[in-house]
Formats: C-alpha cells, structure tokens, sequence
C-alpha cells in the first residue's frame, strides 16, 4: 500500500509547469490544441500531491500517447505518466473541449472558493493512506462539485464587476439538546465534500427567512420539528479577494417534537454527549463552531482570505 504524500505548495511549481507545457508543445506539433496546469500543484491555497499535472486538448489522443510514451495511471480516466527532463509528471489527455475546459474550471472555481478548496484538502488528507483510496475519493469530490463550478463559471464576470457587492452563500446550523439527558443530535455526514459529526443544517432557499429554513433542514434531516429557536451566533468563510462568503446562523434549541430518523442522505443520526464531540470525530471546522454554539461569550466564527482555520470571537 503506497501513501500519497501531500504538502504545502511551492511557487517552482508553476515555473516547471511552464517548462513542461513549452516541452510537450515541442513533441506533440500540431496535434495539441490547447494545454494548462491544472491538478492541486496549480492551487496556490492547497497542500497538494507534488507532481505537476498538465491538461492537454489533443487532435489524435492516440498518437499523442504513442508519441509521449504515455502510461496509464492506474485508477484514472484519460490520466497517463510522462517523463519529461527525468522528471515524472502527469498529462490529462483528451479530445473533448468540455472535458478539457472542465479540469480549468474546477481549478479556478477551487482557487476563488477558499471554502470549498479547504474541504478539498480536508477529505484527500483523509484519503491519503494508499493511491487508490485517494484517487477514488479525488475523482468523488470533482463530480460532486463540477456543476457548482459550472454554475459560478457563468455568472463570474457579473459579479465581479460590483463595487462593494458581494455574493453570499446563506447557511445555517442548529444544536439541539435532549433537556432530559443533556445529549445532542449529530449528524455522521457521509458525503465527498465534508465528512465527520456535525449537527443539523443546510442552505437557505431564495426567498425564504433564516428561521423557516433551519426548522426545514432540521425536519428533513431528522424528523424532528424544532421550536423556540436561539439565535447564538454566526460563521463566515471569505471565499476569495472580492470577499464573497459563505455566511451561517447559528441556533440552539431544547424544545422539540416528532420521530427521529435513522438517518438520511446526510448520514446516520445519533445522540451524543458533547464530551464525546472530540475534533478528532466532528468534520472539520465544526470544533470552533461548536465554541460558539455552547459559549455565550462568543458569538462569531471567522475564516478571512488568508486564514487557516476558523477564529472565533
């Protein structure tokens, strides 16, 4: 079982990437439409797994295959290894212009969405014990977010041009506690983007008031309908320079009716005293959001664009 090693970025990378792109142009002609680094070493915000990856649009896959002395990376789609100046790279190679232009955009949409480049970390950090667990979860987690990215794609340049607008990604969460045993519902979320104990939560839906969309989260996650709602807080990610965030609510209740669901698509649903809420099992950032959640001295949890990991205030 081989482990991926991941680490900080380094600023070289982009240079190799250069030297590599002006190499593979030299072998692959006229066959290669278009070429970019793309992968975790072009994410100046990521750890990343130190070998240079490089898109290529090619006419013939095939003979640029042949040509490069291509091999395939096992565990991958369209993903081959390449030795370039002695160096082992990666080349993506591909006919398609959407696939292509996907790998970009997924690179740009992590570079400008801190949040979100963070749960990549998160989960590929999780994953890193052997290649094909991490590739397997890396390929999970770019399915999963590719139309999010689609979507900011086409909006970009409409937003970009405001001068004090923001956009602002609206979510919330709530702790509830059994007042007859002091335990809390947690959630054990399952998904490609973010997993680990966290507490029920969602989005809110256009149109629609924080209060009506925690108690809608809340039921369809857990059965349960939740009542006399305490506002105690918030959490702020800034996902990029423009200082578009993603803005949460915190609540807390005691007062609650229904029956509690096994689970959903979520995950399991448990009660669980908060001593046994170590940051070792909640997802990650949870453990601050927790602080504020149970301590009325603080009422805010805050990631800035240059920030590694919450504060709270």
């Amino acid at each position: 079982m081989k482990t991926t090693k991941l680490m900080a970025y380094q600023a070289e990378w982009q240079t190799q990437a250069v030297h590599y792109q002006a190499l593979l142009s030299q072998q692959l002609g006229a066959n290669l439409l278009k070429h970019s680094h793309v992968g975790s070493t072009a994410m100046p915000q990521l750890l990343a797994r130190p070998t240079i990856d490089i898109a290529l649009l090619v006419e013939d896959a095939t003979a640029a295959i042949a040509e490069l002395a291509a091999h395939p990376v096992a565990g991958t789609n369209q993903t081959y290894a390449v030795v370039l100046d002695g160096q082992l790279i990666h080349v993506i190679i591909t006919t398609d212009a959407d696939q292509y232009h996907q790998l970009l955009t997924f690179r740009d949409y992590l570079n400008a969405h801190r949040t979100d480049g963070r749960k990549y970390t998160a989960i590929r950090q999780k994953a890193a014990k052997d290649d094909a667990t991490y590739l397997q979860t890396k390929a999970a987690f770019m399915a999963s977010i590719n139309d999010k990215a689609q979507d900011w794609l086409r909006t970009k340049d409409l937003h970009e041009h405001h001068d004090r607008t923001v956009r602002a990604e609206l979510v919330n969460m709530c702790l509830i506690t059994d007042p007859q045993t002091g335990k809390v519902l947690v959630e054990n979320k399952i998904d490609a983007q973010w997993s680990g104990l966290t507490f029920p939560g969602g989005h809110v839906d256009p149109g629609e008031s924080q209060v009506a969309a925690i108690k809608r989260e809340v039921l369809e996650e857990t059965g349960l309908t939740v009542e006399r709602l305490k506002l105690v807080g918030t959490v702020t990610w800034v996902e990029n320079d423009a200082g578009d965030v993603s803005l949460g609510t915190l609540y807390t209740t005691s007062q609650f009716h229904g029956d509690l669901l096994v689970g959903s698509y979520e995950g399991a649903i448990s009660w669980q005293p908060l001593s046994a809420l170590t940051p070792d099992k909640l997802a990650p950032g949870v453990d601050q959001m927790l602080k504020v959640l149970t301590d009325d001295q603080l009422s805010e949890a805050f990631w800035g664009a240059d920030d590694d990991q919450l504060r709270v205030y």
